[in-house]
């Protein structure tokens, strides 16, 4: 069996293991580390793609989590494939009052940006291999067997497929981060249980051709059965593009599955009205379950568990990402002081101020969606009239806007103390 060393190894290639290793990769330079990164995909080392595919998911970047990439200077080669929302138009099915939030009304240039989940990755991984080749090591086709977390060096147990077949690795390092999703089977072979909530429901993601312009407005309507939002693409290939994500009931599922094109337009459309125009043709739908969940355990000596394997939530208020790469990001930063101190990064001392650091932000951010999930899927007249009035106040009332979008934007927090990946100033 081959054995290899590394300082970090991280389980799961995707965004936010990908964006793990760029908020580690100048402290990696700086401080001569080596960092692996396992995945059971093959790794495409594609550029990215013009903006042009009217399937694939999106997310909702918030001005915070921007403001995070581009501290470490990730943020440029990803701007080309953003679109900014410049206005949020929330608005309470068949109810009179809403709520508008605008860019320029809190003082920015935008609220937040959307992202194809492709284009994010690709850029991700190129930036990855322009810039941090000599620290970060990809490690791909490869499934994790075993792991386990130790005093001095936690121990990792790989098979990966080659074209002469499989090989076995052992791999020890310093500190092993779980980022390998909200169905992290390493993490419940550890016992590391989390709690769980079924929320009942599906969510439906498509992606739309519109008639008009959408000049940079994102839409929430909170419908009879589920709240949907439509986020604003870039304009590609002269069609003005939307994200459409719809929660409904789970005995819905089947029906949306099987529904013909434009039956499903006509629906989509029935329901959030035509302040971004008319919606002339779909991409490939997508349905999944929603569910609440949050691991009751996040860290241990020389372990780490981030992003979906930690926490997922509902996609209510498109907080999903941004709440993974906050954590993403207090992570690193405990990483840069075990360096400058010259500690071991698995200590359990900087993991447990990393899970200390985290958890108001998970609690506020995981509760928020659940509570706003519940209250604006609920036809009790009671807590319609109270969201109402909810939409009424934040409208007329304009500090309690800035306030409500300046956290929405993640704008409330401080950024991490970390290195460009460039490498940067030695403390």
């Amino acid at each position: 069996m081959k054995q290899a060393h590394y300082d970090i190894v991280i389980v799961g290639g995707g965004m936010v293991g990908a964006s793990m290793a760029l908020a580690l990769a100048g402290i990696a330079s700086r401080y001569g580390l080596q960092i692996a990164i396992i995945d059971a995909a093959k790794t495409e080392q594609a550029t990215p793609t013009a903006a042009g595919d009217l399937d694939g998911r999106a997310t909702a970047l918030a001005l915070g989590s921007r403001n995070l990439l581009h501290s470490i200077g990730a943020w440029v080669p990803l701007q080309d494939y953003a679109q900014a929302i410049v206005d949020i138009n929330v608005s309470d099915q068949g109810q009179p009052f809403g709520a508008q939030i605008r860019a320029q009304d809190v003082g920015q240039k935008a609220l937040g940006y959307v992202l194809q989940n492709q284009h994010m990755g690709q850029v991700f991984w190129q930036q990855l291999n322009q810039q941090c080749a000599g620290q970060i090591t990809m490690i791909d086709q490869s499934k994790v067997l075993e792991l386990d977390n130790a005093i001095k060096d936690s121990r990792l147990l790989y098979e990966r497929q080659g074209t002469t077949g499989s090989e076995q690795v052992e791999i020890t390092c310093q500190l092993i981060v779980m980022a390998d999703g909200g169905r992290s089977n390493l993490r419940e072979d550890l016992g590391m249980f989390n709690y769980q909530q079924s929320y009942e429901q599906v969510a439906l993601v498509v992606n739309v051709v519109l008639d008009k312009p959408h000049n940079g407005l994102a839409c929430e309507r909170f419908t009879a059965h589920g709240p949907m939002a439509v986020l604003p693409l870039l304009t590609a290939d002269e069609q003005h593009r939307a994200a459409i994500v719809w929660t409904q009931p789970n005995q819905r599922a089947e029906e949306l599955a099987a529904m013909d094109d434009d039956t499903l337009l006509t629906e989509l459309q029935n329901q959030i009205g035509y302040p971004m125009g008319e919606f002339r043709a779909l991409g490939q739908r997508q349905i999944y379950p929603l569910t609440l969940s949050v691991a009751n355990e996040q860290a241990r000596q020389g372990l780490a568990v981030i992003g979906n394997a930690a926490h997922t939530l509902h996609p209510i208020a498109g907080q999903g990402f941004n709440l993974a790469l906050r954590g993403v990001f207090a992570l690193a930063e405990q990483v840069h002081k075990a360096c400058r101190a010259q500690a071991s990064i698995g200590s359990l001392a900087y993991l447990q101020a990393f899970v200390d650091a985290s958890a108001g932000d998970q609690q506020r951010t995981v509760g928020a969606s659940d509570q706003i999930m519940k209250l604006f899927s609920s036809g009790d007249k009671t807590l319609m009239i109270g969201r109402q009035l909810g939409l009424l106040a934040m409208q007329k009332m304009p500090l309690a806007k800035t306030l409500f979008a300046r956290s929405a934007m993640g704008l409330d927090r401080p950024l991490a103390d970390v290195l460009p990946l460039t490498g940067g100033r030695h403390d």
